[in-house]
């Protein structure tokens, strides 16, 4: 197979990609749902908790809009800001008088038919978000200049998971990671309540969700000498100054900054909160100055959270979200049109603020094989997912992402966990042949170094793409052996590809490499032609009666309306 007949695949496969998202992102541009409205209320500064412990943001978008897809339609930005002027309030103490219904934003709604009122409000929301995006900047400054700065170890980087759920543990865990040689802090963030909720009235389980809670073995407090936890509370109680001392590098909302200051005998404050990261943010700061090279932090949040994420990862200088709408459609049974939308306005967010984008090596989609009772092969099935890694990438770019801020999956972990070294060698080549140019990162069962036999995995994922980031999937005791089994890794990989010479595929796995861009482009030209079923199989998939389930979110999407009293207008700055 000739390395030109390749590059035709390849490029076909891209323009399929690329036309079929640039249809799907426009309509997703219009759309708007009720986690949008969730984003937007963050952005004007109602964060925390309400009075009975939910989210105050959700809260306060489902009072509001609740099943009503006219007020959905419309956003809750004007209501709101209406409602802030006539009541004199701040938006926090304004979003829990409306989140336990002491005010009704409907009223409010109603009052901006008067034109007077209509202009005021207007003039306050721009206001508002103009300030939130100065301070967007600031912080996207900030951070550019902190790399710019301390600078960044030799790639691949290392990117180990928290594992501790609470901030206090969470602080001292990550100091001693970046101590070690890591270079990038994974937190999980807790679930979406829209999307756990969903999953138990669906009747599915919740227990793989990242629900906060006391984790037995939590690893706070043991097995970091030097006074970990102590320094964690110090951290903490030195918040509220910090702010004050750090110039831009913290956070601005509405024109102010605002204290992060947490009292320790408070209640737990989960990592992943807004408020945790924001701790940690300096924490890992801190702890990357002392080693002398810049550290980052990336998110990994559930479904329905893209929007609130990205306004999360703008406000406390996350580096890296993990967000996939691909996934999502296909492994957590989405519906498309909402996951799509959820992640078009995601992605203005993260334009804005500098944030990079991990996007997922493509699902392992199997829904029409299940319909059709046909098994697939493995160059379909191979296929298949980088199709939809394809169309993940092109989504992102016609959002306005730019290409330099996205780092795409290496290795499907369907692929890995299968531990064939010449499948997993080839998928990570085929990723660099087809996104030439954009960074790689290694993560799942492909980076487990860990366990017996994980090392030759790496190196043969590293072998076929030279990856800009390996994630270890698990926890890691020993961050420091970690860190140098992947230097050991990384200089096997390179000898490996000098050696090889021309670093082309020959033989069976050039022509496996074929098959597999053949079935990538026929997958998204069935797509194209056939909708998603074509792919996923009729309804949803996996959990329900008969691999069959409704799928989830649908019922939260609207078109936005673009009448005097909508919230569109003001929103489009934004892009």
């Amino acid at each position: 197979m000739s390395g030109d007949t390749l590059s035709a695949q390849a490029e076909l496969v891209r323009r399929r990609a690329a036309d079929l998202a640039g249809e799907l992102s426009r309509s997703a541009r219009r759309t708007a749902t009720i986690a949008q409205e969730r984003a937007v209320l963050r952005m004007l500064g109602v964060d925390g908790l309400d009075r009975a412990g939910r989210p105050l943001a959700a809260s306060l978008a489902e009072r509001y809009c609740g099943s009503d897809r006219g007020r959905l339609a419309r956003g809750v930005i004007l209501p709101f800001v209406a409602a802030m002027l006539e009541y004199e309030l701040p938006a926090h103490d304004l979003a829990l008088d409306v989140a336990s219904g002491a005010i009704d934003l409907g009223l409010e709604a109603e009052l901006l038919e008067r034109p007077d009122r209509l202009a005021a409000t207007e003039q306050r929301a721009s206001a508002m978000i103009d300030a939130v995006l100065v301070g967007f900047d600031a912080n996207r400054t900030a951070t550019r200049e902190m790399r710019e700065i301390l600078g960044f170890p030799d790639q691949p980087w290392l990117g180990v998971a928290l594992q501790a759920m609470e901030v206090l543990s969470a602080v001292a865990e990550a100091r001693v990671m970046v101590d070690q040689g890591a270079d990038v802090i994974q937190v999980r963030v807790p679930a979406s309540w829209e999307y756990a909720e969903a999953r138990r009235n669906a009747g599915l389980e919740t227990s793989d969700l990242f629900e906060f809670g006391a984790r037995r073995g939590d690893r706070g407090g043991r097995g970091y000498a030097d006074g970990g936890a102590a320094r964690a509370e110090r951290t903490l109680r030195g918040a509220a100054q910090a702010t004050k001392d750090r110039g831009p590098a913290m956070p601005i909302r509405g024109g102010k900054r605002r204290s992060q200051a947490t009292r320790p005998d408070a209640e737990p404050v989960p990592a992943g909160s807004q408020r945790g990261l924001a701790v940690l943010r300096q924490a890992v700061d801190d702890a990357a100055a002392g080693r002398g090279c810049y550290a980052s932090l990336m998110t990994v949040a559930s479904a329905f959270a893209a929007p609130e994420q990205a306004v999360v990862a703008a406000f406390e200088r996350i580096d890296y979200v993990v967000a996939d709408p691909i996934r999502e459609i296909a492994e957590d049974n989405v519906d498309p049109e909402r996951a799509l939308a959820d992640h078009a306005f995601a992605h203005r967010i993260q334009a804005r603020a500098g944030c990079r984008v991990v996007i997922g090596s493509g699902p392992l989609v199997l829904g029409a094989d299940v319909a059709r009772g046909l098994p697939s092969d493995a160059a379909t099935r191979s296929g298949r997912g980088l199709a939809l890694q394809a169309l993940g990438v092109e989504l992102a770019l016609a959002d306005g992402l730019p290409a330099d801020r996205l780092f795409l999956g290496a290795v499907p972990d369907w692929v890995a966990q299968e531990g064939v070294a010449a499948s997993i060698l080839l998928e990570a080549w085929l990723r660099s042949f087809v996104f030439g140019g954009y960074r790689l990162v290694v993560s799942g069962s492909a980076a487990r170094v860990s366990t017996p036999g994980g090392l030759a995995g790496l190196v043969c994922a590293l072998a076929g793409a030279p990856a800009a980031m390996v994630i270890q999937p698990d926890a890691v005791e020993r961050v420091s052996v970690v860190a140098a089994d992947l230097g050991a890794a990384a200089a096997a990989s390179r000898a490996l590809r000098a050696t090889l010479g021309d670093g082309k595929l020959h033989g069976d796995a050039a022509d496996l490499a074929a098959s597999t861009l053949r079935a990538a482009s026929a997958a998204l030209e069935r797509l194209a032609a056939e909708g998603w079923g074509s792919l996923l199989g009729p309804g949803g998939q996996g959990d329900g009666e008969g691999g069959s389930l409704e799928r989830l979110g649908g019922s939260a999407i609207v078109e936005r309306a673009d009448g005097p009293t909508s919230g569109a207008r003001l929103l489009q700055v934004l892009t």
